[in-house]
């Protein structure tokens, strides 16, 4: 799990979904069945080790299936899981590019080309769908167009110099789908680049990014616009940087990218989303107004260049914005329909604390629900949980209370965190009354959760469990 802080008085810290990076790879795939390490017949339910832990709030009592330890890509309704030749399963990072949500990002990672299995096993049953011997130096979580869960499989190869020509090393890149299936397939000179949405994401210079569909189609240059300005990719929560403007690179048919993205730069930062495929820009934030609590100056305009968009979904725009010039810090939420470009609902005003131990910058970013009714911030007073239909607050921590800084929510509506000084002390926390549900789990324990099934999961030394899920 990685490990990062974030402190704010208002919505929370954002974990985000999840793009591969690296370099791994993909060659010669076949389909077949057979036994894993876990004993399971392709089709059977595994018999793996029992589960002697503690009680997860969230969870039921006893897990749906196990298996030996391993890590796993969630692809929805599958899983993946690695063996190598000796029949031993990858463990997956953390590494450098993970995704910040703590779900697995890279997998499975060599220097040279090796043989692998690629095991999709059922979410419910541990079933294994199908198997895959693939020859790959990678193998990585990524997504196909509109989000869709995929796996990112690469090999490389290398051509000699003839004596005059140079070395040539190319890079091979499969996407499989949740059940195995070859959804594009490219080779590329290798080098820097990242595999998200169906695209190859690489930098076109310092100021632009390119955007190549793997299935084919004309690339795509997304830029950031304005004195020395700069535009980068983080794969490990999928936004564009441009400065002090942040968003989603790719969403759904959408991308963004950022205007006068410099802090040299006199005119506001923005950010302008477009369509994908055409270009036309669809929203941006110079086109609507500013919430309430942002401060503006004697021309209207607001002091603060620091903006972020949190999410985009349902035809709404969920945005956090700079509270102002000297309120580095501070933040004020708003959301604001796609269509007409009018605020929805109110606003939430909330502080940042700097924290040195930060690993990316998630500054204005928050935490959701999995039904999307809640999000929960790590406040200068503790955690604090908020609607986010209309920015009501549910609950906060109040003085003399343990700061909880809040990790994620269970579909039933669990909030687990981390407490007090030590991080390692996990909490989980009803999330509609803030009772204490369960205190000092294992760090390790503490699930991530199937989105389609509503299951839980996690991997400990003892095996890999997956569990429903349960109300506390």
């Amino acid at each position: 799990m990685n490990k990062y802080t974030v402190t704010a008085a208002g919505l929370v810290l954002s974990l985000g979904l999840v793009a591969g990076c690296g370099s791994s790879g993909d060659a010669d795939s076949k389909e077949q069945g057979g036994k894993g390490t876990s004993g399971a017949e392709s089709g059977a339910q595994p018999k793996g080790p029992a589960y002697d832990g503690p009680a997860i709030p969230g969870l039921a009592a006893k897990p749906a299936w196990s298996m030996p330890r391993a890590g796993a890509i969630d692809l929805g309704d599958t899983f993946l899981f690695v063996k190598d030749a000796d029949g031993e399963y990858a463990l997956g990072g953390p590494y450098e590019d993970d995704p910040v949500d703590g779900t697995t990002g890279t997998l499975h990672t060599s220097d040279a080309p090796e043989p692998v299995t690629l095991e999709f096993r059922d979410v419910k049953t541990g079933a294994v769908r199908k198997s895959l011997k693939v020859t790959t130096t990678h193998v990585a979580a990524t997504t196909w167009h509109n989000g869709v869960p995929a796996v990112d499989v690469r090999t490389s190869s290398v051509k000699e110099s003839d004596g005059l020509s140079a070395e040539k090393e190319t890079a091979s890149i499969t996407v499989y789908s949740s059940e195995g299936a070859q959804l594009g397939k490219t080779d590329r000179a290798a080098g820097d680049f990242h595999v998200h949405e169906g695209h190859i994401i690489e930098a076109a210079d310092d100021a632009s990014l390119r955007l190549t569909p793997i299935d084919g189609g004309k690339p795509r240059v997304v830029t950031c616009t304005g004195q020395l300005a700069s535009c980068s990719f983080d794969p490990r929560n999928k936004d564009i940087d441009g400065g002090s403007g942040h968003a989603p690179l790719i969403t759904g048919a959408y991308v963004f990218h950022v205007e006068n993205a410099t802090t040299y730069e006199t005119k506001q930062e923005q950010l302008v989303m477009s369509d994908l495929a055409t270009g036309k820009k669809v929203w941006s934030t110079a086109d609507v107004a500013p919430p309430a609590g942002v401060e503006l100056n004697e021309d209207k305009e607001r002091t603060s260049g620091s903006i972020r968009v949190l999410g985009v979904r349902d035809g709404r725009i969920f945005t956090a914005w700079g509270a102002g010039a000297f309120a580095t810090d501070t933040w004020v939420t708003a959301t604001y329909d796609l269509a007409s470009g009018r605020q929805i609902g109110g606003t939430t005003k909330y502080a940042y604390a700097d924290f040195p131990g930060d690993t990316i910058n998630t500054e204005g970013s928050y935490l959701r629900s999995p039904d999307d009714q809640l999000a929960a911030s790590a406040t200068e007073s503790g955690t604090a949980v908020w609607q986010l239909a209309d920015g009501k607050q549910v609950w906060t921590q109040q003085a003399g209370e343990n700061l909880m800084t809040p990790l994620r929510f269970s579909p039933s509506g669990v909030l687990y965190g981390t407490a007090g000084g030590d991080a390692d002390t996990v909490l989980a926390v009803d999330a509609r009354t803030k009772k204490v549900l369960a205190k000092d789990l294992p760090e390790k324990s503490v699930p991530l959760f199937n989105k389609p099934s509503g299951y839980g999961y996690f991997s400990t030394d003892a095996g890999f469990f997956v569990f429903p899920s349960q109300a506390g």
